[in-house]
């Protein structure tokens, strides 16, 4: 039995890239929900974190969902 080391480096690489993706689209929105939060406590308009902030966290569920998408073989 032998080891395809470049497809390993491949799958290993598109992984940490998924993870990377996945984590600032997360993060980001939730930062933007919550500075939208903090500027509606403040009495400032806050329609524009607020949106792009749950277009983030709608583009990380996209992605899980595509992830599930290529793992369940079902599906394609």
């Amino acid at each position: 039995m032998t080891i395809d080391w470049a497809a390993l480096g491949i799958v290993a690489v598109v992984s940490i890239a998924a993870t990377v993706v996945f984590t600032v689209l997360l993060s980001g929105g939730v930062r933007l929900v919550s500075q939208a939060t903090v500027a509606a406590n403040q009495a400032h308009s806050s329609a524009g974190f607020r949106t792009a902030g749950y277009a983030l966290l709608g583009l990380a569920g996209l992605v899980v969902l595509f992830g599930l998408y290529l793992i369940i073989p079902a599906l394609h």
